[in-house]
Formats: structure tokens, sequence, C-alpha cells
């Protein structure tokens, strides 16, 4: 009995050390697995802010576009180890899903058409190439589907007969909508599971978050770019004005541009002619901004360029429409007012190409005549009926006597009701200005401008504001 006892004894002690043997096994096998499962999300986590921190370091690079997309992709690659993906922009004008960076690996995300798998048969690139090229509509597909609801999935197949599982989610910032973000992986060597797709979810969004700050960063370069052009136009267009008041025998004369922004769609210019004549010119063209500073350029030069000719102001602003008018938009035009005298005389000739009339107080009677000849804005014909229309008219001055040219942002000056300065306030002001005991050109300009500004309170005016005025001073 004793030795049955001490036998059953030791085999009970054999099986307790054979099950703690198997048992600390098992717990090793469950440690070394959590370990490994640590080293993995670890891993995960090292390459997750990798490809954060380069992320963060391409907003800041010149080249940003260049790198921005290819980074994208091949980070959210190498963090959730696909062997392809894909990222495509929306593009606002053409409403469509464009792609910027495929990777040679990517499964196909939309049908391939027949012509291109026929080109494959010699060019086994063809397919690659066609879609890295080939834009889609945001209302098609899987990736359209998924762009248009604006929320990731794990697509378990992509079809297509890729045999590829796939993660999709769009690319947003607040309510715009940037792209689409896309990850594939064969089924056969892989399948996403929750936890690929969390981690996808948080790179599609930083990710968006780094396209909005590089878009806005490339925004921002471009606004300082275009206002450095501005900025240069403004200048040149300065140097372009007149820059002191010519000296006219028997007459004196003034102008002033200012212009409502940066660049100015109204000018001025001052022109002695090689037969003796002097010319002056005022213009007001429709629009504002770049455009209408690049047409008031040309108006200048093609004037400059006509009147030396010893035409008569009429047929000076014919050549100028001539030229000018094929190559303006439809909606534009340009008015413009041209007179030459002969120094030493009292005649004035004009000519009015659809502008204001011109103003004309006389010293003897203290009363203004409009003068106002026929004429066509400068852009509106191409030539015959131009030409048809305006006419010169020509008038003596007086000692004493004062002629005003003005743009309507003058007149149309506004205060804080919305009433306009109005042409009356103009010819009151002239009259009132011109009996002054020291009264000159510039005074006149200068006088106008301040009854302007007193009637608008000071608030800028919408339009450009250039005036001349001419005095007959012996």
């Amino acid at each position: 009995m004793t030795t049955f006892l001490l036998i059953l004894l030791v085999l009970l002690m054999a099986a307790a050390v054979f099950y703690l043997a198997r048992l600390s096994r098992s717990q090793k096998r469950q440690l070394t697995d959590l370990r490994a499962e640590e080293e993995a999300i670890v891993a995960e986590e090292r390459r997750l802010f990798g490809f954060l921190h380069e992320l963060g370091e391409a907003i800041w690079r010149e080249d940003q576009q260049l790198v921005m997309h290819r980074l994208i992709v091949e980070g959210a690659m190498r963090v959730t180890q696909s062997t392809g993906g894909a990222i495509y922009t929306y593009d606002v004008p053409t409403k469509r899903l464009v792609p910027r960076h495929f990777s040679e690996f990517c499964a196909a995300l939309h049908a391939v058409p027949d012509t291109v798998r026929m080109q494959a048969k010699e060019n086994p690139g063809a397919v690659l190439s066609f879609f890295r090229r080939a834009d889609i509509s945001p209302e098609e597909g899987v990736l359209g589907r998924i762009f248009s609801a604006q929320k990731s999935e794990l697509v378990p197949d992509l079809g297509l007969e890729s045999g590829a599982t796939a993660l999709v989610g769009p690319l947003s910032f607040g309510s715009r909508r940037l792209g689409i973000l896309v990850l594939t992986a064969s089924k056969d060597a892989r399948r996403f599971n929750a936890n690929d797709f969390e981690v996808f979810s948080s790179i599609a969004e930083q990710s968006a978050v780094a396209l909005a700050n590089a878009l806005a960063q490339q925004e921002a370069a471009r606004a300082r770019a275009d206002q450095r052009e501005i900025d240069t136009a403004g200048e040149i267009q300065k140097v372009l004005l007149p820059d002191r008041d010519p000296q006219i025998e028997g007459f004196a004369i003034a102008g002033k541009n200012i212009p409502a922004r940066r660049l100015s769609g109204d000018y001025f210019d001052f022109m002695p002619l090689p037969d003796g004549r002097f010319g002056a010119v005022i213009a007001d063209v429709s629009g504002k901004g770049m455009p209408a500073a690049l047409i008031t350029v040309m108006c200048r030069s093609l004037l400059r360029s006509a009147a030396p000719a010893g035409a008569s102001p009429s047929a000076a602003l014919g050549v100028v429409n001539r030229a000018i008018a094929p190559d303006i938009k439809e909606d534009m035009f340009i008015t413009m007012t041209y007179f030459t005298l002969r120094p030493g005389t009292s005649s004035v000739t004009l000519a009015r190409a659809g502008h204001n009339a011109a103003l004309l107080w006389r010293y003897a009677s203290g009363k203004i005549e409009a003068i106002h000849p026929p004429g066509l804005g400068v852009g509106i014909d191409t030539g015959a009926v131009f030409e048809r229309v305006t006419k010169d008219t020509a008038f003596d001055m007086q000692p004493g006597d004062f002629l005003l040219l003005y743009t309507d942002g003058v007149n149309e000056a506004e205060n804080a009701q919305g009433e306009e300065f109005g042409d009356e306030r103009v010819q009151n002001a002239l009259a009132r200005l011109a009996v002054a005991s020291k009264a000159a050109p510039r005074s006149i300009i200068d006088g106008i401008l301040e009854e302007v500004t007193a009637f608008t309170g000071g608030k800028r005016s919408h339009d450009d504001i250039t005036l001349i005025v001419l005095q007959k001073t012996a």
C-alpha cells in the first residue's frame, strides 16, 4: 500500500511538472505574441509619426506641390504596409477628380478602355500611364460614391478583376472638398483590418489638413506675386503720366490722376506735336484693374503714334479706334476727349469720343458752356461708324477763360447717402474757383478735389478720378 501511494505520488508530481512545463511554454508564447504585437504597434506608430513629420515639412517647401501628393501616397503606403496607392484632387472648374500620384503597383480603380488594353499587349506600361492621366467623375464608381458621401470605407473587394481590397477616404477641410486618397493591397497578400482602417482614417484627416495648408500657402504666394506685379505695373503707369505742367505760349495747363485702386483705368497725356501744335487727351476705360490699365497704355501709345501726322483730333481718335477695337472685349470701351491748340493763338480744336462734355468757363460773362461735339466711344465700332459720327469742334478762348475736362469719377462720387456729386456741382465748383484772384489750372483742380472730398466725407471714390484744366493766359 505504501509502495502504491509512493508510485501514485510520483506520477502526480510528474504530471504536475509536465502541466507546469506546458503552461510555461504557453505563457511564453503568449508573452512573445504580445511583445510582437506591441513592437508592431510601436513600429506602426513610428512610421505614422515619421509620415506626419515629413508632411509637416513639405508644407513649407517651395516645391511643395511637386512632392506633396507623392509624399502622401508613399507615406500612407509605408505606414499601412499597402502595395499600392493613389491620390486624386477635385478640380472645381471641370468638376472632375484628377490623378496627382498613382503608384506603380496600385490596383485598377476604374474601368480600362479596350483601346488601352490593346496597347498594353505591346506596351505593358500603357495601363499605368492611362490611370496616371485619366480623370474621373465624382459621381461614378467606388471612388465617386465615397467622395460624394464624404465618408471613409474599407472596401473588401474593388472588383474590376483586380483581386484587391482597398482603403478609400475623402480628403476634406471644413466644407472644402479637396480630393480622395486610396490604398490598395492584393487579397492574396493581406487583408486590411479594423486597426488598418483606423490608422488610414487618421492619415486621410492629417493629409487633408496638410493639403489645405499647402493650398493656402500657394494661394498666398500667388497673391503676393500678383500684388508685386500690380505694384510694378502701377509704378510704370505713373511714369507714363506727365510729371510736370508744360509751358505753352498764351496758355497754362495742369492735370491730375487719382486711381481708385493701385492701377487706374483713367489716363491723361500732354503732347507737344512736331508741327508746332500742342495736344492734350483725357480717357476713361470701362472696367478696372489690370485689363483697364493695359488698355490705357495701348491708347496712349496709339494716340502718340497717330497725333504727330498732322491729323485733326477726330482723325487721330479714328486711328486709335481702328487699331484697338478688334482687340478688346465686347463689353469694354474707352471714352476720350482730345484737343489740340497752336501756342500763341486763341483757337482750340476738340473731338469727343463718348466722353463727358468739356466745360468752358468764360471770364467775360462768368458763364459756363458745355462743349460736346458728337462722338462714339472707342472700341464700340471697328471704324466706319465711329469716323462718321465723331466730329471736331473749334472754339476760341479769351484771356481768363478756363476749360475743364474730367472723368466720371468726379461727378459720380457718392456721399454716405448714396447721392452723386453730379455735373451741376462740378460746374458750380468750376465757376466759383475760376473767379478767385489767384485762379490757375492747378488751384482749380485742387479746389474741385477738395469739394468732392468734403461731399463724400473723405470716403475713397469707387472710380478713378482724372482732371485736366486749360487756362488762356494772354
